[in-house]
């Protein structure tokens, strides 16, 4: 396992889950039979799932001096993330998330980012890089200045540290800013994307075609993720495809982020693509299987004991390989 921190930069939030019986019609009320609120945002997710797996994490980002914030710092406390890096910016509110969860597992999402859009280039602590094993960005950060900014800090800050840099693109981010994201992929050693995402930054192309000219910009590794027809993920030397695991979804929240902790954790191990994709795909499905993401998002013992009921023997081979590694690392 790497000894070094993975840095991870993006929207720290507070996620208030309703699960309703269906999306309501405009001017109807939607009624959840409970509630959740935890702490929550792409990069906090897979801090959380990254973790748990035993590999050491930082955040870096912003919050407000609320009541919010005081929620983050209680979740987080109750962790080994680190947030020495998180800035406090009392006159901004923290991020806020409302993700409606219907019964076919769907979310739709409301978000007011708030001061995560305020990070700016100086908020990023010179000290963190030195040593790190991975600079993680979320596509998000890329959407609005001064964080977009600040994400080149960081990253100028990586290349000089020579610390790897990992992005999760996000669909949103790279229809609303495709020219950043297309900018970003020279510097990138992972990439987590979608095909949507990769039709927009490469046109009409082959997906095939569209790889190959990511890794031949320096990209070594690009997953793409299909959601629950499981994902495609090409290596310099190889490429596989892997199936999804079939769960009981109730909530999709926080899957692609657990899915790219899988191979982040992959990559620090120095996994093959089958064991890494083996990971991922079991951590974004389990992810479905609970309300919320965060702290709620299941803990290595559920992993590997999902991982141990594995009946394909088409994978078994991979599963045990990847048992070994989770054990070692316990």
């Amino acid at each position: 396992m790497s000894s070094g921190e993975v840095l991870l930069l993006g929207d720290i939030n507070i996620d208030t889950v309703l699960p309703v019986a269906e999306f309501p019609m405009p001017g109807r009320d939607g009624l959840a039979p409970h509630i959740s609120t935890g702490i929550g945002g792409a990069v906090v997710n897979s801090a959380f799932v990254l973790q748990h797996l035993g590999q050491r994490t930082a955040l870096l980002g912003c919050v407000g001096a609320d009541v919010w914030a005081e929620k983050v710092k209680q979740d987080v406390g109750q962790t080994t993330i680190k947030m020495d890096y998180v800035k406090s910016k009392p006159q901004h509110c923290t991020g806020l998330t409302f993700i409606i969860a219907t019964p076919d597992g769907e979310r739709t999402m409301f978000s007011h980012r708030g001061v995560n859009t305020q990070l700016a280039p100086q908020d990023i602590d010179e000290k963190a890089f030195p040593g790190a094993g991975m600079l993680h960005i979320s596509g998000y950060a890329l959407l609005e200045s001064p964080q977009k900014e600040a994400v080149w800090r960081a990253v100028e800050l990586a290349k000089q540290n020579q610390v790897p840099v990992s992005l999760d693109t996000g669909l949103d981010p790279v229809v609303r800013n495709p020219d950043e994201v297309r900018r970003l992929l020279p510097a990138l050693t992972l990439c987590i994307t979608g095909l949507k995402e990769m039709e927009i930054l490469f046109g009409d192309i082959p997906l095939s075609e569209a790889v190959d000219a990511m890794l031949a910009s320096g990209v070594r590794l690009v997953a793409i993720k299909l959601g629950d027809k499981g994902c495609h993920v090409f290596g310099e030397a190889e490429k596989i495809s892997y199936p999804a695991f079939q769960v009981n979804a109730l909530d999709t929240t926080g899957a692609g982020d657990s899915f790219t902790s899988g191979l982040i954790y992959g990559w620090l191990q120095g996994m093959g693509l089958l064991p890494a994709a083996a990971l991922a795909s079991a951590l974004g499905a389990l992810a479905t299987t609970v309300y919320g993401a965060g702290s709620a998002l299941p803990a290595k013992g559920k992993v590997v004991d999902f991982l141990r009921t594995v009946q394909d023997q088409s994978i078994a081979g991979e599963i045990e390989e990847l048992l070994g590694i989770l054990e070692k690392n316990t």
